[in-house]
């Protein structure tokens, strides 16, 4: 197979996020997601390149110069909902210039709204939920797509065709490793206050979040928990340190869900003389977690981690059905400390039950805490999440102007049933 891939992470990732990345709070990172696919093209024996564009300082220059050098026959662009208005403006400049290759979309946004990304004149493939099977199947047989499933498009009459969902993968060690050798690895120098060493790399270890907290949208992993072999995920850690990767942060839904496997992880990294630093950016609960694990991931390596506390109210974490409590929460920033690892972590305001009252809990809570690094945001109910629905049906909702849907620069979507 002769065929050319160009996988594209959009220029505003980054930038956004406003003053939050200027002030070197939110730095570059590359995709797992994007290496995994990568992966999954090579599989299939298609050629693939990568172009970060969240760093560029001119992102459509870079854009074209790589397209009239690689020319290739799909590029894939992956997108928020915060950043499909900008997806549909990069795909109009790429078909306007380069009318025969084919985009593909796929990400959070095109697996909540399948048929109204199909619908932008500009994208060819809507890729919704999973995409690594789907993605293989598309390169090999396109033009011809009414049996893949997971995709919607448009047909030769303009009708929007969705095809049904494809399942989800069982077995996570029979997709192949991340394409990490197709990244310019200097774009990933961060500063001190995000990590020790530089390039920082990232991995993805297990899919799926089996909670159901009501803020959260499952539209790609779903609530299923599916994880990698401890062989498969210290590999990953290996091929990333090979790279030339110096630090690695986990970007998994739940890490610890199965607490035997993560402190299996710990203890085969240890076994291998595995020398990396690393850190648990993501997807640690604050109920699944016990001092032995905090133990392992320093003996491993591992220097900070970071938890979603959200509220410092027992009743407000009950009303968004976060499953924890303010006991729990205490309890695991004691034992990572002792531990000797840094605490970050991470709070929500305006919380549908919330009052001045229950947010001045919450901040003394943040304070009483300890924690090397509190970051707080303001809830913007996204779609596909059960704050969304409940706030679409009372009539609270005021714009469906995804622009403005930031949770780091708080644009005001909605009326707050209790807070003005």
């Amino acid at each position: 197979m002769n065929k050319k891939v160009l996988l594209i992470n959009m220029p505003s990732s980054i930038s956004v996020y406003g003053k939050s990345a200027l002030k070197g709070i939110i730095a570059p990172r590359p995709f797992v997601s994007m290496a995994e696919l990568a992966g999954s093209v090579l599989k299939v024996g298609a050629d693939c390149q990568i172009l970060d564009l969240q760093a560029s300082e001119k992102p459509y220059v870079e854009l074209s110069n790589i397209i009239n050098k690689y020319q290739p026959d799909f590029i894939g662009i992956t997108f928020t909902t915060l950043l499909f208005e900008e997806a549909k403006k990069i795909s109009k400049f790429i078909k306007e210039k380069y009318p025969k290759i084919i985009i593909i979309a796929g990400g959070v946004h095109s697996s909540i709204f399948p048929e109204e990304v199909a619908s932008s004149h500009h994208i060819d493939i809507t890729i919704y939920g999973e995409g690594d099977i789907t993605l293989q199947e598309v390169i090999k047989k396109y033009p011809k797509l009414k049996g893949i499933l997971g995709i919607a498009y448009r047909d030769n009459k303009n009708k929007i065709i969705k095809n049904p969902p494809r399942s989800l993968v069982d077995n996570l060690d029979i997709l192949p490793m991340p394409a990490w050798h197709l990244f310019n690895i200097n774009l990933y120098m961060n500063p001190k206050a995000i990590a020790r060493e530089s390039p920082v790399g990232t991995i993805g270890t297990s899919r799926g979040c089996v909670y159901g907290c009501t803020y959260c949208n499952k539209s790609v992993f779903g609530r299923k928990f599916r994880a990698k072999s401890v062989n498969r995920v210290v590999e990953e850690f290996e091929l990333l340190k090979r790279t030339g990767f110096k630090e690695i942060h986990v970007w998994d839904d739940m890490f610890a869900t199965d607490l035997k496997r993560a402190k299996d992880i710990c203890d085969e990294i240890v076994k291998r003389g595995l020398k990396i630093s690393w850190q648990l950016e993501c997807g640690v609960r604050v109920n699944c977690v016990d001092k032995e694990f905090f133990e392992k991931c320093v003996k491993a390596g591992c220097y900070k981690v970071a938890f979603g506390f959200e509220s410092g109210n027992d009743s407000i974490l009950r009303s968004i059905e976060k499953g924890i409590t303010i006991e729990q929460s205490r309890n695991a920033v004691k034992w990572a400390k002792e531990s000797g690892m840094e605490t970050s972590g991470f709070f929500m305001l305006g919380l549908p039950e919330d009052t001045q009252e229950t947010m001045d809990e919450t901040i003394n809570f943040a304070c009483s805490l300890g924690l090397d690094y509190a970051k707080a945001t303001i809830l913007v109910p996204l779609p596909s999440t059960k704050v969304f629905e409940d706030f679409e049906k009372k009539g609270l909702l005021k714009t469906k102007d995804w622009t403005k849907y930031n949770f780091h620069t708080a644009s005001r979507v909605y009326d707050h049933p209790k807070l003005s």
